[in-house]
């Protein structure tokens, strides 16, 4: 015998799905207007905002609070990373990695764009007896590594044995061509040192096939031709906890690696994408 379900229950479930794709489809419009109509310098803007709303990553916040990720850790003490010594560490948030990597022993020179975030990354070094702390995007790195100053300039000249960018940063640089810029820089300024980079990797969720999210290529096209600029890149997107970000896959990681001069001596997707990159000359 087959149970009937309700019909006040299948009402419900019915008006469940529709307020569930209502929700998707707001978040898919917010954001494709938010990539069409901001422009980079806009967009830090807002990034900026959104981190110096967010207390989690700071002091007393739940991020904060746990310490290392347990892949973190891993890495940490996975060869070729180096089981003491300098690590330049970038996009470092509140403090987080920065407290975690000194009470492993490291000396740690750190930096950080967001307003609020790099008041407490600064802070929080300041009470650390092997750590300083700046504020300064990779950006304003890229450019001291050019020769041009600005607030990044003292970090050149010094020895760097490791380089960390912090949970997730590289996934906030979206121009590809600054990344690149980046990484180059790194080579540079560190040409002997392993990057430890963690980053968004492809939204697995499920939804990418939904009715909803087929929208979002036609609309992108279509408010880049309205507003005139470029379209954004696949993989681009906003989050209100965590602004805009670039999702990448397990290839591009590597062969963004590969054109900077390093390859992966360690590359893991679970639980959060991550990869320990060394310099070619150094692997093997």
């Amino acid at each position: 015998m087959t149970t009937t379900i309700p019909a006040w229950a299948r009402a419900l479930l019915l008006a469940d799905r529709a307020v569930h794709s209502s929700v998707r489809l707001a978040a898919l419009v917010r954001t494709e207007l938010l990539l069409a109509g901001l422009s980079t310098a806009e967009r830090e803007a807002v990034n900026a905002a959104v981190f110096s709303a967010e207390d989690t990553y700071s002091p007393g916040g739940p991020t904060f609070s746990h310490g290392l990720f347990a892949w973190e850790r891993e890495a940490f003490a996975t060869a070729p990373f180096p089981s003491s010594g300098r690590v330049l560490l970038g996009g470092g948030g509140g403090g987080r990695e920065l407290t975690g990597l000194c009470a492993l022993g490291y000396e740690v020179v750190a930096f950080e764009p967001a307003p609020a975030l790099s008041e407490a990354l600064i802070a929080v070094a300041a009470k650390l007896p092997r750590a300083r702390a700046l504020r300064g995007s990779y950006a304003d790195l890229v450019r001291a590594v050019r020769g041009g100053g600005g607030p990044l300039g003292s970090l050149i000249g010094e020895r760097y044995d490791a380089v960390v960018l912090g949970w997730a940063s590289l996934s906030h640089v979206t121009d590809a061509a600054e990344r690149a810029s980046l990484l180059a820089a790194l080579r540079s300024l560190a040409p002997d040192a392993p990057v430890l980079l963690s980053y968004l990797g492809p939204d697995d969720d499920g939804r990418a096939n939904g009715r909803v999210e087929r929208l979002r290529a036609p609309l992108r096209r279509w408010l880049s031709r309205a507003v005139g600029r470029a379209a954004a890149a696949e993989g681009e997107g906003f989050l209100p906890g965590a602004g805009f970000y670039q999702r990448y896959t397990a290839e591009e990681i590597e062969a963004l690696a590969a054109a900077a001069g390093y390859e992966l001596a360690m590359h893991e997707r679970e639980p959060y994408p991550h990869a320990l990159l060394v310099p070619s000359s150094t692997l093997g």
